[in-house]
């Protein structure tokens, strides 16, 4: 590794507290890491790691926290249930890591950004030449702008690269790991006719190598690179790894009109019980675990129900054909993914260890 001490923020996230692992773990690179809550910091604590409290909004943090060191991965993105912060935390926040890294001469950024930047529609195959777009998503069109504060950066003499994952799964993943095994086993994932897009599923380590591969790399400087797999799955190949591990065979297919009608109903089914739960959270608890205990049949229905399935807003993103091209990170940065069967078996294992089914 052509770094001696790295700065990481969003290090007590999924990305970023593999990138600390891997960084001491196979390198013997200590980091130092902008922590926002000690309490998240599990991971980190186990590591050799500087912990400094604080955000990227709060720029006395980030001097401190990036003192000292060469490299900077800036993992921070806006995670909260208000929107308007999450816009600060990703734009005033990469503003902010930025200047401060222009300002201490770091020798190379690397910005975490996503293939959500390319929009709700891309087209059959992506590139990094691909143009962004804006879209319904705030997110995406929240990474758009940072990318371009990136690059106003770059102008000014900061060496940045910025790195587009696509789906990334594996262990502590909590939403294509976490989220995919919880949603197997209520029964949320749904074959449902004529939809069956692509998953451009990238295990953690082989996004995490990327990574550092565009660090050792003075021609990375000022590039766009796409970070996936060797190739797609489909959908529903990705959740029936899943869905073997319980034992539970991937759903019979089922007609787009059975899929909106289940919407419906666990749409009503949840709006109804957030407003009960207000008065009566004791007596649905009560009443959750004794069907769990005496009628779990009619327990999992019930929570089946509750699931909804494929929701309406998710049909777009499972039906998608789209396929994202690693070919310039091959041959830039030497990138080679490993196979996706060897990341889920790794991630099969770590789901067993701890009891997820």
């Amino acid at each position: 590794m052509s770094t001696e001490k790295a700065f990481i923020t969003g290090a007590t996230g999924f990305i970023g507290g593999r990138i600390a692992e891997k960084l001491w773990i196979d390198h013997g690179i200590n980091s130092r890491c902008l922590v926002r809550n000690f309490s998240n910091a599990a991971r980190l604590a186990r590591l050799p790691v500087k912990m400094v409290l604080g955000d990227v909004l709060d720029r006395t943090s980030i001097e401190k926290g990036m003192e000292g060191c060469d490299t900077v991965l800036h993992c921070t993105y806006g995670n909260t249930n208000d929107s308007n912060l999450n816009t600060r935390i990703n734009e005033e926040g990469t503003t902010n890591i930025c200047e401060i890294a222009l300002k201490k001469r770091i020798k190379k950024l690397i910005y975490i950004s996503s293939v959500a930047v390319y929009g709700s529609n891309p087209p059959p195959v992506v590139t990094e030449e691909t143009p962004t777009a804006f879209s319904d998503d705030k997110y995406g069109n929240s990474k758009i702008r940072s990318e371009k504060i990136c690059f106003d950066f770059l102008a000014k003499g900061l060496p940045i690269v910025i790195i587009r994952p696509t789906i990334v799964f594996g262990p502590f993943s909590p939403i294509w790991t976490v989220g995919a095994i919880k949603r197997v086993l209520v029964k949320g994932w749904q074959n449902v006719k004529g939809m069956n897009g692509l998953c451009n599923a990238v295990y953690i380590d082989d996004l995490v190598d990327g990574i550092f591969l565009s660090i050792n790399i003075d021609e990375a400087i000022g590039q766009i690179f796409v970070i996936s797999g060797e190739k797609p799955v489909t959908w529903n190949q990705y959740f029936s790894e899943y869905a073997q591990l319980t034992e539970s065979p991937l759903p019979q297919e089922i007609s787009e009109t059975r899929r909106k009608a289940k919407a419906v109903l666990s749409t009503w089914l949840r709006t109804n019980l957030s407003f009960l739960r207000r008065f009566f959270e004791p007596q649905l608890q009560r009443t959750h675990s004794y069907l769990k205990q005496q009628k779990p049949s009619l327990a999992d229905k019930i929570e089946n129900l509750i699931s909804g399935g494929i929701k309406n807003n998710e049909v777009r993103l499972f039906s998608q054909r789209t396929s994202y091209s690693i070919d310039k990170s091959k041959q830039i940065l030497g990138y080679s993914p490993g196979s996706f069967q060897a990341g889920m078996k790794i991630t099969i294992d770590w789901l067993r260890h701890h009891r997820y089914f």
